[in-house]
């Protein structure tokens, strides 16, 4: 709608009961009002330094919630600066920021930079934000409500909405310089791209290359804690597993993620996680961008199924040094990366989100064959890799497998620098 000069978009807000949503990963960590919790409508609108989100409740008695200069740019899938002469990278870098979640958290001091006061929902202070562009299409979106408990926070509102289209297209087509129409029906449908060869060239130029040495830790068990704890029950098969290595074979199914944007068991998606049988060789590179002179850190690995195909897994635009050193037990807190070009992490605060651009960031994350082409990780069934440092030898990098929607660690790789 239109108020004067200013454009006002408009949705509906909806939220899902136990009984439309039973294998919910959050039941056993959420606030016990969740289930009682609604609102009704969300309002976006442009301001001086973003974009206004006002959400308004279904009750007399709860606030208007109100989020002042989001930056929502970040979260429109965008072709980064270096692929833009490239029309096959440019599609493959949007579908893949389209096809992974990206989930934006607001907290603390920062929380307080978008809210004008404290509100009131359900009875609950409101102690986080969280927006996410979820990975099934461009239009849909979800919001959470958390407020702390026992000094930590919990999710007491959940709630999904369609991203005004009208908006979407603008901001796209701001973002890219390119016509939405030309991309619709992957970023909507979720069509496949075809399987190209990639001009990897276009992404970074290699300065230096070594092989390095591993140890294939996948005959362990992954740490149960975390999001691994909690989305445990979106295993379908294999039914019993002691070790990662369980999973390397093409009959693992996982509860699959479906519109508005839930876990469904009942839909298992296949995947083709056998071609990560065996771990052959690790490849390190030192590289630079097109956007940067700085060196950046570049892993290949190849892997080979029982037949002996090949898939290469590469992962660049990394800053090895930054990462966390953490223990294997603790290896949940450790960086997760997406697979694509350009990409945002799955899970972001605030800080981090607006730190990065997705028009210039070097990272990569993409399974190839052994032809160089460009393979559908989300068919194959992983969603990209948790990458930390050891907590005791800080050459060594821990690189573990995230499977399809990051519900178990399907491999684990020790990997020694020096």
């Amino acid at each position: 709608m239109v108020d004067g000069e200013l454009q006002i978009y408009s949705a509906t807000l909806t939220e899902l009961s136990d009984d439309e949503y039973p294998d919910n990963p959050d039941i056993s960590i959420r606030h016990v009002k969740y289930t009682e919790t609604m609102m009704d409508e969300i309002h976006i609108m442009r301001s001086a330094v973003g974009f206004d989100i006002i959400v308004n409740p279904i009750s007399d008695s709860d606030d208007t919630v109100c989020m002042l200069g989001v930056d929502l740019m970040e979260f429109i899938p965008t072709i980064p600066d270096y692929a833009k002469e490239d029309e096959y990278m440019s599609l493959i870098a949007l579908v893949n920021q389209e096809w992974n979640r990206n989930q934006v958290k607001w907290t603390g001091e920062e929380l307080k930079t978008i809210i004008p006061k404290p509100f009131v929902v359900n009875g609950e202070r409101i102690t986080r934000i969280d927006l996410a562009r979820n990975c099934l299409n461009s239009y849909l979106w979800e919001l959470f409500f958390y407020t702390e408990v026992d000094g930590s926070n919990k999710v007491f509102y959940h709630g999904w909405f369609d991203f005004p289209k009208e908006l979407y297209h603008e901001l796209f087509e701001e973002r890219n310089a390119r016509a939405f129409s030309n991309y619709a029906d992957f970023l909507e449908n979720w069509k496949n791209p075809p399987t190209k060869s990639l001009n990897l060239s276009l992404i970074r130029e290699v300065q230096q290359e070594r092989g390095l040495q591993f140890t294939d830790q996948s005959s362990e068990m992954y740490p149960l804690l975390g999001e691994r704890k909690k989305k445990q029950i979106e295993i379908i098969y294999p039914r019993s597993y002691t070790q990662m290595a369980d999973f390397h074979t093409d009959s693992a199914l996982f509860a699959t993620f479906s519109p508005p944007g839930y876990y469904n068991r009942e839909d298992p998606r296949t995947t083709e996680l056998g071609r990560f049988y065996q771990l052959d060789s690790i490849i390190h590179r030192r590289t630079t961008s097109g956007t940067s002179t700085d060196e950046n850190d570049e892993l290949e690995l190849v892997f080979s199924r029982k037949n002996g195909e090949i898939t290469r897994f590469l992962i660049g635009g990394l800053d090895l040094e930054t990462l966390p050193p953490l223990a294997p037990m603790d290896a949940n807190s450790g960086s997760q990366f997406s697979m694509g070009i350009g990409n945002h992490p799955f899970y972001e605060d605030c800080k981090a989100h607006d730190a990065i651009s997705s028009a210039t960031n070097p990272y990569f994350g993409m399974l190839l064959n052994e032809m160089g082409e460009w393979l559908d990780s989300h068919k194959i069934g992983i969603d990209g890799p948790l990458l930390h440092l050891d907590d005791e030898d800080p050459n060594i990098l821990h690189l573990w497998l995230l499977s399809f929607e990051r519900h178990a660690l399907v491999g684990h790789y020790k990997i020694y620098l020096r």
